[in-house]
This record gives structure tokens, sequence and C-alpha cells, in this order.
């Protein structure tokens, strides 16, 4: 669903996207309740699919008191996005769209207008601001994902592409590389990929540009294999990093745990726990989680979380295993 300008600049969500502190949940409380009900208004009065989800429900907007009344708010499953559209702007007004990998065959869409990107863009300064992920320092980029087309919606490329402006990019080199003429056609672009890793197994002056590898967790793993299997390892500057998201999906068998990949990390491409930075989004959800280095997604401003009961979606006591909401 897009989101326009709700009053003026001093809505209750441009204030909760310009927090200063990513994770100040409690000092962020107010806000985040006003721009809850700031948003249910919006999107109801907009969008008649909307409108019909909450009046179904006996929803009304005197039930939201404080943030333990949040789980009330109807529930949208994934799986909905992926069947119905609900816009809640005019076609003329949406800046972006963006599609779900589809690994089910099903793609969500989501669109959006120029506030909500700018929002978004407000977000991903600040957690990736907070987190030590950007750098005035040029790099090379190795993506480890798919290179993006012209019209590029597909949500996972875009995220790839735009983790690529957090340092200033001398290059940037795809795992998965368009065919010409080919529409969502890939192949595996290997020339590429090892000139861009020889320099830091030759050693040089061009091995002292800091390499970031960006991509889905799956994709990267293969790539550290490939290099183990043939006895090599790089050298790279310690400002080298890994930015990864996303999950293993059709590449499930071949998972392996976070320990394990963080050894595979650090003994074969050169690149410490430390400098592993993990996050999850998705298109339906795309709030930005960064996973500690204890292995815990954390939960920013911009969002709250519970844990729902299956049958009845209350939520959960602690410690019972559910559905995360």
């Amino acid at each position: 669903m897009g989101r326009t300008n709700f009053t003026s600049v001093t809505s209750a969500a441009d204030r909760l996207f310009s927090w200063k502190d990513p994770y100040d949940l409690g000092g962020s409380s107010g806000v985040f309740l006003e721009a809850v009900r700031e948003n249910l208004c919006w999107h109801k009065s907009r969008c008649a699919g909307y409108r019909n989800i909450l009046d179904f429900y006996g929803f009304s907007m005197g039930q939201i008191t404080g943030e333990e009344d949040l789980w009330k708010i109807p529930v949208i499953p994934t799986l909905y996005f992926k069947r119905r559209r609900l816009y809640s702007i005019p076609r003329n007004k949406v800046r972006r769209t963006a599609v779900s990998s589809g690994t089910g065959g099903i793609r969500s869409r989501v669109v959006y207008d120029f506030p909500s990107l700018v929002r978004g863009a407000a977000m991903v300064k600040t957690v990736l601001s907070h987190h030590g992920v950007f750098s005035p320092v040029p790099c090379r980029y190795l993506i480890m994902g798919y290179e993006p087309g012209p019209r590029e919606e597909t949500g996972a490329v875009q995220t790839a592409f735009g983790a690529t402006f957090a340092a200033p990019a001398l290059s940037r080199v795809y795992g998965m590389k368009r065919t010409e003429g080919g529409k969502e056609i890939y192949r595996w672009n290997l020339e590429e990929v090892e000139r861009t890793l020889f320099p830091y197994l030759s050693g040089g002056p061009s091995s002292r540009i800091p390499l970031r590898i960006v991509g889905f967790p799956a994709y990267i793993y293969f790539l550290a294999k490939e290099l183990e299997r043939r006895k090599k390892r790089l050298a790279l500057p310690a400002s080298s990093c890994i930015l990864m998201s996303g999950g293993w999906k059709t590449f499930w068998r071949e998972e392996i745990g976070r320990e394990e990949f963080n050894w595979l990390a650090e003994q074969v491409l050169g690149i410490p726990k430390k400098r592993i930075f993990e996050f999850y989004s998705s298109v339906e959800h795309n709030i930005l989680y960064r996973r500690c280095p204890a292995g815990h997604f954390h939960v920013p401003v911009y969002s709250r979380v519970f844990v729902r009961r299956p049958d009845t979606l209350e939520p959960a006591p602690d410690g019972e295993a559910g559905i995360l909401s």
C-alpha cells in the first residue's frame, strides 16, 4: 500500500521516521502510537478494500489506547498481498513498485509514493549509520545476487543495489548477470567475479581497496565454499564487510548454522564476525531489522512485534511458540 503525506512535515509518521535513536522503543512509544492511528485513518479513508477488512472484523480506532492493544489491528497475511492488490493512492502518484521474489510462483506487489520513499530512505540512513555501515571510503562491490534490469521491480534486487550506496562504489560486479535480450534470464558471471577477487589473492596495490560483498546468504556461502575448494583465501582490508539479507529459500538443503557461516567468512573470505551485517526485511513488511553479533534480530522504533497464537491470533504468553507478527 502506498502512502502519501498526511497533513504536513510534522505528521507523526514524519517524526517517527526522523527519530535519531533507531532502537529507542520507550522514548518513541507515544509518537509510534500516534503514527499508527494516523496510518490507519489514512488507509481506511482512501482504500475501500482495507476499509472492508477493518469493518469485517469490527475494528475501531478507539480499541488502540496503548501498545498492548496493537495486536487488535486485523492481520493481513503475506499471502493476501500475493493474491490481492491494496492501493491507497492513485496510480499517477506511484513512484516505485516492489515485487517479491515469488519463490512459490506468486508475487506480492507493493507501491510507494514520494513521501513513503523519503521516509524509507530516512529509516535506512538512520539504521545503517547506527551500525557503522556508511563509509566515505571508496570500495569495490561484489553483489552475490541478480543484476538489476532497466525497470527492476524485484524487492531483493532493489535492496542489494541500494546497499551499494552505503560507500562510494568504484565498481559493481554481479554474481548473476542478465543475458542479452533475456527477460529475467541469468547466467553465473564467473569471469568478472574472478577478476574482482584476483587482487585479493595476489596482493599488490589494488588489494588495498576495500571489498564489500552484498547479497543472499546462500550465494555468499557458495562463493566461500568454491574458494575453499580451490584452497584460496582472500586477504581483504580491515574496512571490508559483508552486507546480506534474505533467507536460503530454494537452497534450504544447503543451509548451515550462523556460527559455521561466520567461521567460513573469516577463514576463507577474510571478514570477521563483527564486519558481517545481516538484515531482515520483506516486500510486504519493509522495516529494517539487523541481526546483532549474538544472533538476535532487534526491533527498531518503526515497528513493534507480537508473537501470536496460531489458532486465535491473540498474543502468546512469554515462552510459548507462535506466529511472528
